[in-house]
């Protein structure tokens, strides 16, 4: 019985309803097939959907690779299809002189030659000797000792080299001559629009060629729209059930499912697993397009076997339970690789449970927020990518200068790794095309995966998933957005596999607390490697954070983030502490000295006339109008009396309060006695009212000091923590 869903405009990015639409995760309509008016001159890095740059090339269905005809433009292909060398699965190694031409693909003066041994006695005048008489002229240049009779010979110059190859098979002692051809690196496929595939030239897939260019032992799921299996680029790479006979109408492998010869329609349950979307197809061309085949792309894998799971119809929305289902099934056949280009932001533990259920490493697109310029999945998660399953990576999406593509989403908890996403070419149904997305970023990731799995079949996805990991390219741009900080590097993954896949553990030796300062901190991490550390609170740390060398001197209040990281290039979790630090300061305050330090001071404002009278200086002396004294200062009769004071301080040690008894020196006014004069200031002010007399108390103060802890300011500028030379 067929499903039937809603319509879900594609823009950009479709969305997953939790009661059970899944959708792929990209920014591209319906349409793959390009044309004049789709042509602009906007920057092709920055385009949405399907329009093409003019600095793209213009491709339609009028000017796609004319199979039926073996006709392929500006391919330098002869009209009978075939190239005037063909050495590859070739065991004749003599040459085919029919065509007459090299190619300049040889070295024009020098010749292999095999000399039979049993007539000559292969030493180099011997040899010297036999040659020049075949070729009036010739050189011997050396010799191969591993292989008995063969000869390096540098030709007459002026001689053609087909000529000098001629006669040299006419005599009866050469077994056989060849010219000594240029060899080049396996890193330029002769696919008519690989020079377009700006991503695999990042992630410097032309020199991972060189080891490896995939398996068809390698069985890669695409849970998608369908795929174009009739695709002249792909057909030679899609899977085919060796369990099931076609069309009988019986389920002779027994797994439940009738006639799945290269898959399964989960949407409306049956086999036919066409793209009636183009997604799927786009995504299973950067995996897998046949390489080196001289027809349109070619795949990160040139050789793989893709399994074509459709969940999705052609809108691109389906169903939750499809999507489980699918997962199921790939697990059930033994599948390698899924991946999974689609997402929304409900939660199901039932997908959870199928993707944890799985042996295959489970690649899952990021998703895509044009319009704020990319979610923080940290925050806002999308599914499956944000799943914290081992046997997921999630995967955003970068542009051909390596920064975050403007719609990527992002998260240095929930995003791993990122791969091109930005105006990536590949395979459409019955031709080519421009998408953008980060479902355009996985199947790189999944192409990977399928390369190193093709030399190393013995790794488990947990050891690819961390081989893929740690051997990232870091970008400035990516460091803290996502957990590697990098863009994927095929070259690097295949030269340095990793089979530890123990995360490492870090940790300080004094936990979040209170403190006195100076503190001397130490960071130790489980296993060997390096620990990143930030000071500022914030900052998530990175390969370009601060590398931990010794105990980090803490005068200030500090939240110090940190992880570690261990030879393999395993990455720890973000480990956080927070120190509030307190610090010894001087401080002064200002204290009246004991109360018979203090006079009485009068004074005589002005007399009836208006004249100003004999106010008292600070000496405290003064006589009125007759000259009488009124008031003498205390004198040299006190003097400071010091003493100890004990008292214990409090203080917080590693995290504890404890205490110890310290004590400082206080004083105390001390009386001398001597001549002084006691008068009796009330009265003599009130005496004299009439004459405005005021009268006030004045005591003599003095400046202390002292010592308080109190706490730091927080340290805001992220700066190593060390003790400076004058600290």
């Amino acid at each position: 019985m067929e499903k039937t869903f809603a319509t879900v405009p594609l823009i950009f990015i479709f969305v997953l309803v939790f009661c059970g639409a899944v959708s792929a995760a990209d920014t591209s309509n319906n349409s793959f097939e390009t044309n004049a008016s789709a042509v602009s001159d906007q920057n092709p890095l920055t385009y949405a959907e399907t329009t093409v740059s003019s600095s793209y090339p213009y491709i339609s269905t009028s000017n796609n690779v004319e199979i039926e005809n073996n006709s392929y433009d500006n391919l330098g292909t002869e009209n009978n299809g075939k190239n005037n060398l063909e050495l590859e699965n070739s065991s004749n190694y003599n040459l085919e002189l029919e065509n007459n031409s090299y190619n300049n693909i040889y070295i024009n003066d020098e010749i292999f030659v095999k000399f039979k041994t049993e007539n000559n006695d292969n030493t180099i005048f011997s040899v010297n000797s036999e040659i020049s008489s075949i070729l009036s002229g010739a050189t011997v240049i050396k010799g191969f000792g591993l292989i008995e009779g063969l000869w390096l010979i540098k030709i007459p110059e002026g001689m053609v080299l087909e000529d000098a190859i001629a006669r040299c098979l006419q005599d009866p002692d050469v077994l056989y001559a060849e010219p000594n051809y240029l060899c080049e690196k396996n890193d330029t496929p002769n696919d008519p629009y690989y020079s377009y595939q700006w991503g695999l030239t990042n992630i410097n897939a032309s020199a991972a060629w060189d080891q490896i260019t995939g398996s068809n032992n390698v069985l890669i799921a695409v849970i998608d729209t369908g795929v174009d299996i009739n695709h002249v680029d792909l057909s030679g790479n899609i899977w085919v059930n060796p369990g099931e006979i076609p069309n009988n109408g019986i389920d002779d492998d027994g797994n439940g499912y009738i006639d799945d010869i290269h898959g399964w329609n989960f949407v409306n349950e049956n086999n036919n697993v066409t793209d009636d979307n183009g997604h799927g197809t786009h995504v299973t061309g950067t995996i897998a397009a046949v390489g080196n085949n001289g027809l349109g792309v070619t795949g990160l894998m040139w050789t793989v076997r893709i399994m074509p799971l459709k969940i999705l119809d052609k809108n691109g929305s389906g169903a939750m339970d499809d999507a489980i289902s699918a997962i199921s099934y790939a697990n059930q056949m033994g599948v390698d690789i899924i991946n999974n280009s689609w997402g929304g932001n409900k939660y199901s533990q039932a997908l959870k449970d199928a993707i944890d259920a799985s042996s295959a490493l489970v690649v899952c697109s990021a998703g895509n927020n044009p319009s704020s310029g990319g979610n923080n999945d940290d925050i806002n998660p999308n599914y499956p990518s944000s799943f914290n399953s081992s046997n997921l990576i999630s995967v955003t999406a970068t542009d051909a200068l390596d920064y975050l593509a403007y719609f990527s989403d992002y998260g240095i908890e929930s995003v791993d790794v990122a791969a091109p996403g930005v105006g990536i070419y590949s395979t459409t149904p019955g031709s080519y095309g421009y998408l953008s997305g980060t479902s355009m970023a996985s199947p790189y990731v999944s192409g990977l995966a399928g390369l190193i799995k093709s030399l190393h079949p013995e790794l488990t996805s947990l050891q690819i998933k961390a081989t893929i990991m740690n051997n990232v390219d870091y970008q400035d741009s990516l460091g803290g957005k996502i957990l590697t900080g990098g863009r994927i590097n095929a070259y690097q993954a295949l030269n340095h596999i990793v089979t530890d896949t123990t995360l490492p553990t870090a940790n300080a030796s004094l936990p979040s607390a209170s403190y006195y300062a100076p503190l001397n901190l130490t960071l130790t991490a489980s296993k060997p490697g390096t620990i990143f550390y930030t000071t500022d609170g914030t900052t998530i740390p990175t390969q370009s954070s601060f590398i931990y060398t010794g105990p980090l001197y803490i005068d200030q209040t500090t939240t110090l983030k940190f992880r570690a990281k261990d030879t393999s290039g395993n990455l720890s979790n973000i480990y956080t502490e927070t120190y509030l630090v307190y610090k010894l300061v001087k401080y002064s305050y200002t204290v009246e000295v004991p109360y018979n330090k203090c006079y009485t001071a009068c004074y005589r404002e002005e007399d009836d006339n208006g004249k100003l009278y004999n106010k008292l200086n600070d000496s405290g002396y003064s006589k009125d109008s007759n000259n009488h004294n009124w008031y003498e200062e205390q004198g040299d009769n006190w003097y400071k009396e010091w003493y100890k004071v004990w008292y214990k301080e409090w203080y917080m040690y590693q995290g504890h309060r404890t205490y110890k008894w310290v004590y400082r020196w206080e004083y105390k006014w001390t009386h001398k006695y001597g001549n002084q004069v006691d008068h009796d200031w009330t009265s003599k002010c009130s005496n004299k009212l009439s004459h405005k007399w005021t009268c006030k108390k004045l005591c003599k103060t003095e400046t202390r000091y002292d010592y308080k802890y109190v706490l730091t300011e927080p340290l805001v500028v992220n700066k190593p923590l060390t003790k400076s030379d004058n600290s």
